[in-house]
């Protein structure tokens, strides 16, 4: 039956799934699953990976699942609309995407679909899908793109298992011609990590390396490389690109690591930190970081059954846990490969794209702290009520402060009312009259530090 949830529904839904972990900093703004989808052979898989898009005041978001490519209008976070599903040739295990311009390009493994482009320029009202070839490969496992030099760099591939392919799409978006497919050492790349055509291959049990294409890219450099403990999954850079965060999926349990890179020129990466959080009990299996991405100074952990954990990574070796949203509350101990495959965090109203792998589309909106590098604020004890509101909405405080403020504010951010009160208001109406049914943020700051973020929801 086909789902698209609601956002009062979503936010009623997230109140009684008492398995649940409880968010930090997040909120479930909407989300989209069909449960008469495909599943993929052999786990219990609808979905797997995530992308996203900005373009002509319009978000996108793009998820893959086990037979199509799904496309949804975001821009309206609250009803997910799908505007596009395109066919594969088999049902798989693993899509995945990357942009350029106004394209998508996708790729999936374990079959022989090869290189799907999609053309976003008409959209919402019209995608089209203006290539749809094997003729340089039949699978990859996972794709990266460099926007700024327009090379495709493909991992695991079955043309170039033991090292990587390179096609080139700087001159026509549609029609990619091939630059380079080499053998490297470490062999077969997972996935990788590239910026002005330096590669970051995370080469499963073989390590960590790094590659200089820009040079020759049919005679690659390498540049440094270095073991790891565990099967090298993915990683991105820092935006300084002093560090690099990696995930080991294999064995569970393994950390987000932080190797410093500010002497790779010398051919040296260094350890220097890890972060793993745990949530689940009860079972002999361990927590698994599956893909991170960095936006700013936050880091986005898809952690399989944990959901969404977000990190602040302004002191790059001492990740802090600031935020976390579980998009798979069916698990009260760690099983396998269940829950949130990636996230995709670069939209410009700041909402999070996830794709839980049994879940479906989670669009997320994380509010950070007021200062993640300060201790903890106390927290403003406060309560709405009614919620959901109508045309009003009371702010109640357990304790009178010594003066307070309140804003209020939709889910791009944008404040639409703020308001002060003296000290010893313990009490507040907030004017709800006039806003479209949906998902808004209340803040309430004290002038002694203490924070709350609370959420209400208008039904009128």
């Amino acid at each position: 039956m086909m789902k698209k949830i609601a956002l009062f529904c979503a936010f009623f839904i997230c109140l009684l799934a008492v398995k649940a972990q409880t968010p930090l900093n997040m909120t479930l703004l909407g989300r989209w699953d069909d449960d008469a989808l495909p599943l993929a052979p052999s786990l219990s898989l609808q979905y797997s990976g995530c992308w996203g898009m900005a373009l002509d005041g319009h978000e996108y978001a793009v998820l893959g699942g086990a037979l199509h490519v799904l496309f949804f209008d975001i821009t309206n976070p609250t009803q997910p609309e799908l505007i596009g599903k395109f066919e594969g040739k088999q049902t798989t295990l693993w899509r995945e995407f990357k942009s350029y311009k106004n394209r998508i390009y996708a790729v999936s493994d374990q079959t022989e679909e090869g290189l799907m482009i999609f053309d976003m320029s008409q959209a919402p009202d019209t995608i089209i899908r203006t290539y749809y070839s094997n003729e340089f490969f039949l699978r990859s496992h996972t794709i990266t793109l460099d926007t700024v030099s327009g090379r495709i760099y493909l991992n695991g591939t079955n043309a170039q298992s033991q090292g990587i392919m390179v096609l080139d799409i700087s001159q026509n978006p549609d029609q990619p011609t091939l630059l380079a497919a080499v053998d490297l050492p470490g062999g077969y790349i997972h996935d990788s990590y590239v910026r002005n055509d330096t590669l970051y291959a995370s080469s499963g049990f073989e390590g960590y390396f790094v590659f200089d294409f820009k040079t020759n890219p049919q005679q690659p450099k390498l540049i440094a490389q270095t073991s790891t403990s565990g099967y090298n999954h993915n990683s991105w850079l820092n935006t300084a690109g002093t560090h690099a965060y990696y995930t080991e999926e294999i064995p569970d349990g393994k950390p987000v690591r932080v190797v410093d890179l500010q002497k790779m020129n010398i051919g040296v990466i260094e350890p220097v930190g890890a972060v793993l959080d745990s949530f689940l009990t009860g079972s002999e299996r361990k927590p698994i970081p599956h893909n991170v991405y960095i936006k700013d100074n936050f880091l986005f952990n898809s952690q399989y059954e944990d959901g969404l954990l977000v990190y602040d990574i302004s002191n790059p070796v001492d990740p802090i846990l600031v935020g976390h949203y579980d998009t798979h509350p069916q698990n009260t101990v760690y099983n396998t490969y269940y829950g949130n495959w990636g996230n995709y965090p670069w939209l410009p109203s700041g909402n999070i794209i996830c794709g839980d792998m049994q879940n479906g589309l989670h669009i997320l909106r994380f509010m950070p702290p007021v200062s993640v590098n300060m201790p903890e604020q106390p927290k403003l004890e406060a309560s709405l009520m009614p919620n959901p509101a109508g045309a009003y909405t009371r702010v109640l405080l357990q304790d009178a402060p010594s003066g307070w403020q309140l804003q209020l504010m939709n889910y791009s951010g944008q404040i639409l009312a703020t308001q002060q009160f003296e000290a010893g208001i313990k009490e507040a109406r907030l004017n709800l009259q006039g806003l479209p049914t949906g998902l808004y943020f209340v803040e309430l700051r004290a002038e002694n530090g203490s924070v709350n973020r609370l959420t209400v929801i208008s039904q009128q």
